[in-house]
């Protein structure tokens, strides 16, 4: 009996020394989403989400093993938690720009990042940026839509407002403090289908794109995540995603469905030409 006992007190022992690490391992992954910018994410009437981070979150954590799980956040909070540990990775998209490349990880691109401006449905059209002279723009805090707005202010002579959310930010042109927001060409496009009081104005085209956004240390992660994007490009199912929530057909040159050779963005701090090929499921 105590040989017994000495093993199983010995078998404990080990398991208990082990299950930290299988616990670790199946930990879910957190992101934030700002639940308030359709089509990315939104609430639902069961008290869920949906959207298309939702469903990409989905399909990911389907083809890595591993639970993404979202996080209610404003988009004000997400960089922040990111670089605090809170987060581990930036699921709805981030503008690539070099200052972020210096900071961030990214996958390969997933998403065109052409800009949108939202007005009333009964404001004039706009065929030019000057003609948002005098006029006041409503942009959430810390998004690239306040950056591109605050660098062309003073070129084209119009005010910034900036709100906590992109849903704050609407609000302003749909009471009429501002003329018009800015968002991404899916929000927008979105939006000015879905709601009657707004409308789809001035595109930038800014050539950016917009990629899944991880900390420098995690490689990882980022090589886990990114070989995951590149089977739902090659099986299609990225594309059904993006057309099931903007209304659009993207084109085979389109980042949501070409798929890029190495990890990272090309041109990019960060970008690795060589990487191990996916193994899709």
């Amino acid at each position: 009996m105590s040989l017994k006992l000495a093993l199983s007190t010995l078998a404990l022992a080990v398991m208990a020394s082990v299950s930290p690490v299988h616990a670790q391992s199946a930990k879910p992954l957190l992101s934030p989403s700002d639940t308030s910018l359709p089509p990315f994410s939104m609430s639902d009437l069961g008290g869920g989400l949906k959207g298309l981070t939702i469903d990409l979150a989905a399909a990911l954590s389907r083809e890595m093993g591993q639970t993404i799980a979202i996080d209610p956040a404003q988009w004000s909070a997400a960089l922040p938690g990111l670089s605090s540990g809170k987060y581990d990775l930036l699921m709805p998209p981030v503008n690539v720009t070099p200052e972020r490349a210096s900071m961030l990880l990214f996958s390969e691109p997933y998403l065109e990042n052409d800009f949108l401006f939202l007005t009333r449905k009964n404001a004039p059209d706009v065929t030019d940026p000057s003609e948002f002279k005098d006029k006041t723009i409503a942009t959430n805090k810390g998004s690239s839509f306040e950056a591109w707005a605050k660098n062309n202010a003073e070129k084209y002579g119009f005010k910034v407002d900036v709100y906590g959310s992109g849903a704050d930010a609407i609000q302003a042109v749909q009471s009429g403090r501002a003329f018009a927001t800015l968002s991404s060409i899916q929000t927008g496009s979105w939006l000015a289908q879905n709601n009657p009081a707004l409308k789809a104005s001035y595109r930038v085209r800014t050539g950016n794109v917009a990629a899944i956004a991880f900390r420098k240390d995690s490689p990882e992660l980022q090589l886990k995540v990114s070989n995951a994007l590149k089977c739902l490009k090659q099986s299609g199912e990225l594309a059904q995603l993006y057309e099931k929530w903007t209304g659009i057909k993207p084109t085979a040159d389109s980042p949501t469905v070409a798929i890029y050779p190495g990890i990272g963005v090309k041109g990019f701090e960060g970008y690795q030409p060589d990487a191990p090929k996916p193994v899709c499921k």
